[in-house]
C-alpha cells in the first residue's frame, strides 16, 4: 500500500469518528450541559433572569450605578442631535445672510 493511500485512509478515519463526535453532541439538549438561560446584570455581571428588565441584580449599588449611566447616555443622545442641528442651522443662516 502506498503513502498516499494511508495518508487517504487515515483522513477518512478520522472524518469519520469526528462526524460521530459531532452527531453525539449535537443530540445533547441544553438543559442537560446545566446551565439554564439568563442574563447577567449591566453593572456587576452577575447572572440575573431573563425576565429582569433593566438587566440588573437586585443591589442598590447596581441600580443607582445604572441610573447613573442611562442619565448620561440620555444625556449624550439629544447632543448627538442636538450639536449637529444648530450647526446645520447657522450654516442656512450664513448662507442666507451672504445671500440676501
Amino acid at each position: 500500500m502506498s503513502r498516499k493511500d494511508t495518508i487517504l485512509r487515515a483522513a477518512k478515519r478520522t472524518a469519520k469518528e469526528a462526524r460521530a463526535a459531532a452527531s453525539s453532541r449535537r443530540g445533547k439538549n441544553r438543559a442537560k450541559i446545566g446551565v439554564e438561560p439568563h442574563r447577567h446584570c449591566v453593572v456587576c455581571w452577575t447572572p440575573v433572569p431573563l425576565e429582569e428588565e433593566p438587566a440588573i441584580c437586585s443591589s442598590e449599588e447596581c441600580a443607582r450605578i445604572h441610573k447613573k449611566r442611562e442619565r448620561s447616555r440620555k444625556r449624550l443622545v439629544v447632543l448627538m442631535y442636538m450639536i449637529p442641528a444648530i450647526t446645520v442651522i447657522f450654516l442656512i443662516q450664513g448662507v442666507m445672510g451672504a445671500a440676501g
